[in-house]
């Protein structure tokens, strides 16, 4: 207990906030939590805290044989994510009775975690039939498959007790988010950058093979100069959405969460009256979040204006209950600094994980949302609903007040619930989007679904998008949306933006006074008067000036003297180039003749070739000679040339060799 108390001393000069319940008692920060300066782009830390309520003498009671924090009912109540609801239930009481968990869920959900943690399986078990939850064959993505797995992402990790805790959190709180998904846990050899993000590449490929489905990162470390390198190339599977903890210093942004190919997971405090019924949720004060300080605002924020003009990524994107005074109940029966079995954990590590349950729940990796595209497309999905929801009101919202309300509403109920209360560090909450809770927090399955935008609003996203490429301009076709009206075209430098746009009423569409000879990325959105759609798949194109190319096949040829060969001269346009070539041939061997089957091609007709023909005479000196064919438009502007070698040899040169 001399360890457990040292910590405590540590913490509560940290002053870590209380919510308005009526628990008492001290909170843990473990030491997985601490971040070095020397860790910072190298390795990443936890983000849970755990409360430890008072006994009866108004000491610490280390362990609980039985849960005191919030439960899967509980919370599914909140956050109204239940398969249904009894009068019953109203207030969402901490108990099991009065009304149902979650019955969804599908496919996968890997939860990425560093180190091992030996009693992951039977802790699941525990923690699943404590509260009713599926266990064994009744889950899996073919209700045949064991409910959970453990996976070592590179060799076999060593134990350790602080991110066996993270694990605990992390394995359960997906499981009671999304009952019947099938939850995996990638373990990495440590928590160093380099082998968590291999341990996500295994964990999205997991994922990814069963069909889609999310990742849930709870670690995360301070951002530095390199992340956004690591973004597409670990953060952008088909089929994969990735979670990751927004942290726990408030108003401080961590990476991988600040990833725009991240849904960053904020906190609230869920708060309880006197006789323990839900009375409000506010914003956890000590949750991350903020603008990024490397991470380019990506195009599904440009429904926050004052984000996207400040042209740096927001976070959070979405938050859930975080603050360890109204934490969650987890059970880990391996004893870690003089904790054991069930315990309450705070932290946004809850969120991480929860919000990815919900998500899998929703369905989020099906109906296209995240059809295998566009990484970022549940983000799409999941601001085109706030946008809709909101109603347009992003723009009220200055990121400096409080005054402005923002009631979300939607055909289909409010998917969200703005949270207006409380700050995070520095930043305050307030109506609609904010840094301190982002969008809010979900109410019911439509946040991260289709049924939040659609029948009646915003149209489905374009899908099909080309692009072909030509001079100073890219001609962009994609198939209709059902619903819409207009369409609006966005094209930048970035594939993050920020976006250029314009809008059209039909397609194909050309954006013209393009640069030649730069990388542009385009994207399309759907609108009509309930809204606009999430982005379509993102494409590529670069433009080019009109030009033509000459290659020959084959590039080389041997002839004996007093013979010929010969070789195919095409002429390929590009950049919209149009009109006749006029071709010539230099650098003949001497005493040789060289002709062309044409001297002309003309591109909108065919063909665009010609033969090349090498005839020799018995005086031909051997050796190798570099034949040229040259093209040139018909003001000698643009050329082109290829050459062709061809060998000479003896004609006496026999199977015998030379006689």
């Amino acid at each position: 207990m001399k360890k457990v108390a040292v910590v405590i001393a540590v913490l509560m000069c940290a002053g870590i906030a209380r919510g308005q319940g009526l628990r008492k008692g001290t909170v843990i920060v473990p030491p997985t939590n601490s971040v070095p300066p020397q860790d910072i782009g190298k390795r990443s830390h936890t983000n849970f805290l755990i409360f430890v309520p008072s006994a009866k003498n108004g000491k610490p009671s280390p362990q609980s044989s039985s849960p005191t924090g919030e439960i899967p009912q509980s919370l599914s109540c909140v956050y109204q994510t239940w398969a249904g609801n009894n009068s019953s239930g109203s207030g969402c009481p901490i108990t099991t009775s009065g009304y149902a968990l979650p019955s969804g869920g599908a496919n996968v959900i890997a939860i990425v975690d560093a180190y091992d943690y030996p009693t992951a399986s039977s802790d699941f078990q525990t923690f699943a039939q404590q509260f009713g939850l599926p266990y064994g064959n009744e889950c899996g993505v073919n209700h045949n498959a064991a409910c959970f797995q453990k996976v070592y992402a590179s060799g076999t990790p060593k134990a350790n007790c602080g991110w066996a805790q993270e694990e605990s959190l992390d394995i359960e709180w997906s499981h009671a988010m999304a009952p019947y998904a099938q939850i995996i846990l990638v373990e990495a050899a440590s928590n160093s950058n380099a082998n968590l993000l291999t341990a996500v590449q295994v964990a999205s490929n997991l994922v990814a093979s069963a069909g889609g489905g999310e990742v849930s990162m709870s670690w995360g470390g301070s951002e530095f100069s390199s992340e956004v390198g690591y973004d597409s190339s670990y953060f952008s599977t088909p089929g994969v959405t990735y979670f990751a903890s927004s942290g726990d210093t408030g108003g401080k942004v961590i990476w991988p969460s600040a990833s725009f190919n991240v849904v960053s997971a904020g906190g609230t405090s869920v708060n309880r009256n006197s006789s323990g019924l839900f009375a409000n949720e506010t914003t956890w004060t000590s949750a991350g979040g903020g603008p990024s300080s490397y991470e380019t605002a990506p195009l599904y924020q440009e429904v926050v204006p004052f984000v996207y003009s400040s042209g740096f990524r927001g976070t959070p994107d979405i938050s859930f209950d975080a603050n360890p005074y109204t934490g969650v109940s987890v059970y880990d029966s391996t004893s870690c600094q003089g904790l054991v079995d069930w315990m309450v954990f705070g932290g946004t590590s809850v969120a991480s994980p929860s919000l990815a349950g919900i998500a899998n729940e929703s369905g989020a990796f099906t109906g296209g949302w995240d059809g295998g595209s566009n990484g970022s497309s549940v983000q799409s999905g999941l601001y085109a609903n706030y946008n809709t929801a909101a109603g347009g009101k992003g723009s009220l919202d200055t990121g400096s007040t409080s005054s402005d309300t923002c009631t979300y509403t939607s055909p289909n109920g409010p998917p969200f619930n703005d949270i207006t209360t409380t700050s995070a560090g520095s930043y305050n909450a307030m109506g609609c989007w904010d840094y301190a809770s982002g969008i809010g927090s979900v109410r019911g399955l439509t946040a991260f679904s289709s049924g939040g935008s659609s029948s009646g609003g915003a149209p489905p996203a374009p899908t099909g998008l080309t692009a072909t490429a030509g001079n100073g301009q890219v001609t962009l076709s994609w198939n209709a949306s059902s619903g819409a009206t207009s369409y609006d075209v966005l094209w930048s430098t970035s594939s993050s933006g920020p976006f250029s746009s314009t809008s059209t009423t039909s397609t194909p569409y050309t954006v013209s006074g393009l640069t030649n000879g730069t990388l542009y990325y385009f994207e399309v959105e759907a609108v009509n008067s309930s809204g606009t759609s999430a982005a379509s798949n993102e494409v590529s194109a670069t433009p080019t000036a009109p030009s033509f190319s000459l290659s020959a096949s084959p590039t080389s040829f041997s002839v004996k003297q007093g013979a010929s060969g010969s070789s195919s001269i095409t002429a390929t346009s590009s950049g919209g180039f149009t009109g006749s070539v006029t071709l010539s041939v230099s650098d003949c061997p001497t005493g040789a003749t060289c002709s062309l089957s044409s001297t002309s091609v003309t591109f909108g007709t065919s063909p665009q070739t010609s033969a090349l023909t090498v005839a020799t005479t018995s005086t031909t000196p051997t050796g190798t000679y570099a034949v040229s064919v040259s093209g040139s438009n018909s003001t000698g502007t643009i050329k082109s040339s290829t050459t062709v070698s061809v060998t000479v040899t003896n004609s006496k040169h026999g199977k015998h060799g030379i006689r």
